[in-house]
């Protein structure tokens, strides 16, 4: 209830302002000696009224309290951003049928200037948002944004709503205006936003029109490790192990963090390539510079399949003493208990214990909002960010 005094303040000092102004109204068209006692009737009808309202309010009965506060408090110049901040506090109340009656009550008056309707149009574009219903929303603040109203936040609402619906060229086209009329780079989300295309294309099997949208987000920001990873993709469906090989390494070089998106497919292409000497050069690069789990346990495997146990052994152990973490020691593990020379029945507790630590690893998270997952987004789902999801780091992660 707290969240309504001021604006129950307000609202009934724009109450009291009204029937100052009706009972005026009322005398100045009207004999004074006749209408005085009639003015002063209307005035006790209305307040009393008034505090019926309130004490719909005091009960929690926010419905009949706006039908009792919509026929007292007349919109007016004076009293619009009164009806505005009801309307608001409705939303943020999250009771959008109300906010919404009371956003288009202002509308429907013929006494506001021009600013005032605007500000009451956006204001019922945000309700409509809120609510859910995207096509009321998109009409209205497309509308807003056409005739330069409120245009910065009519264009960012436009472009949230594009992406909830998944319609990346208008998406394109908002972020493009947002561009010039905010001087801000949206070039990166542009390069995402052609990468979905791509994506969409790729599942209807147009692939000319999969490479079309892949150019268009190269020029829109070659430093999109994404774009690369999809190029990467094409090359291994097209049998070109070795441009598959260019592009991953690529995106690795861009972005570290994509190394634990693409290690599997990478390693494939280098063994399809016959160039697995060249998969070990690279993991040992890298891990010259990172410390990926992923990466250790791929160089384990690739040194027991090339050298020996042996090798693949120590490497784990050197890697696990320099940065642990629970996929290292489970690694190990499980490459110390497959060897049948060190056949200890403690490695067999220790593994299952490792392995019941699965249920407590988030594989990935997101920067912004802190969403954890087992699976990567490149746009998170909660607060719909681009490329924020990044593997988990620490003894539980990366």
């Amino acid at each position: 209830m707290n969240d309504w005094l001021p604006v129950l303040l307000a609202l009934s000092a724009g109450i009291a302002l009204g029937l100052l102004i009706a009972q005026r109204r009322w005398l100045s068209r009207n004999d004074q000696s006749s209408a005085l006692a009639d003015s002063e009737q209307l005035s006790g009808n209305l307040g009393n009224r008034y505090f019926r309202g309130i004490n719909y309010l005091l009960n929690e009965q926010p419905d009949k309290a706006l039908e009792v506060f919509l026929q007292l408090a007349e919109v007016t110049p004076e009293t619009v951003e009164t009806h505005l901040s009801l309307g608001n506090l409705f939303r943020r109340r999250g009771e959008m049928d109300n906010a919404i009656r009371c956003h288009q009550n202002i509308i429907k008056q013929t006494e506001l200037s021009a600013e005032e309707r605007n500000h009451a149009l956006l204001e019922l574009a945000e309700d409509y948002l809120r609510a859910g219903l995207l096509d009321r929303a998109e009409e209205l603040f497309s509308t807003l944004a056409a005739q330069e109203i409120s245009t910065q936040t009519a264009l960012q609402r436009l472009l949230n709503i594009f992406q909830q619906e998944h319609e990346w060229q208008s998406a394109i086209r908002v972020a493009q205006q947002l561009q010039r009329v905010t001087g801000e780079s949206y070039q990166e989300m542009i390069a995402h936003f052609y990468c979905e295309l791509a994506s969409e294309q790729h599942q209807s099997g147009r692939r000319d029109d999969v490479l079309e949208m892949l150019d268009q987000a190269e020029q829109a920001d070659p430093q999109c490790a994404r774009l690369w990873i999809q190029r990467a993709q094409l090359a291994t469906e097209k049998g070109d192990a070795d441009a598959a090989i260019g592009y991953y390494t690529k995106a690795c070089a861009i972005d570290q963090d994509c190394l634990s998106l693409v290690l599997d497919a990478l390693i494939s292409a280098y063994r399809q390539a016959g160039r697995l000497a060249e998969a070990e050069t690279f993991l040992a690069d890298w891990l010259g510079h990172y410390t990926d789990t992923s990466a250790v346990i791929a160089a384990g495997e690739l040194a027991r399949e090339q050298q020996s146990a042996g090798n693949a052994r120590t490497l784990l152990l050197n890697e696990l003493k320099r940065m642990p973490t629970v996929g290292k020691m489970r690694a190990l593990l499980q490459l110390t208990t497959d060897d049948d020379e060190h056949d200890f029945p403690l490695l067999d507790v220790f593994g299952q214990l490792s392995n019941s630590l699965r249920e407590y690893e988030n594989g990935y998270q997101c920067r912004v909002c802190g969403l954890e997952g087992h699976t990567h987004h490149w746009h998170c789902p909660s607060c719909r960010s681009w490329n924020t999801t990044l593997p988990v780091r620490g003894i539980l992660g990366e």
